[in-house]
């Protein structure tokens, strides 16, 4: 049994949603020209009988104001993440730059976050604008799927469970309208 797990088959959902004030949960305050962006992680059910769970392990979650594709998705993704590490304020007026909106660096059960179920990923100041591309970035050497019989599939386990890619890459979230931070 060798199980692949691509972007489009992880069937997981980024729930974004662009608020007006600040948020008290992060403790972020958006500057003048600058609205909040919020990211919660939710599941599609998955059809598996034999797995009790599909750990993905989310190191963060960006967006642009220019359009991607899934070719595009893991352009220049360890230079702005290096520069991201430094850097949280959300002002990048270079439509083509990766902004980071959060970085929960933490493993997720995509099977308990179905029916409803969300996980809050994070929430940061943005500039105000309209953004089209989103990519939640993983890694997939902390990432497994655990059978119901406790048996834990990885990248390193025999079988293995393939990525994509091998090391940290980004999925392709496609929105269906662009989002719109107002300050």
């Amino acid at each position: 049994m060798n199980m692949t797990i691509r972007g489009a088959t992880l069937a997981a959902g980024l729930l974004l949603a662009a608020a007006c004030a600040g948020d008290g949960v992060t403790g972020a305050r958006p500057k003048a020209g600058q609205g909040m962006l919020a990211v919660k992680l939710t599941d599609a059910p998955v059809p598996f009988d034999s797995i009790r769970e599909v750990n993905v392990f989310v190191v963060r979650i960006d967006a642009r104001r220019a359009h991607t594709d899934s070719a595009e998705v893991d352009d220049s993704l360890e230079v702005e993440h290096h520069e991201a590490e430094g850097e949280h304020d959300g002002e990048h007026a270079d439509s083509t730059r990766w902004v980071t909106i959060a970085t929960p660096n933490q493993a997720f059960n995509l099977l308990a976050l179905q029916n409803g179920v969300t996980a809050f990923l994070g929430a940061s100041p943005v500039d105000t604008g309209h953004f089209k591309a989103v990519r939640l970035v993983i890694d997939p050497a902390q990432s497994n799927i655990v059978l119901k019989d406790g048996t834990v599939l990885s990248a390193t386990s025999t079988p293995p469970v393939e990525f994509e890619r091998r090391g940290r890459h980004g999925l392709f979230v496609e929105l269906k309208d662009t989002l719109d931070v107002d300050e």
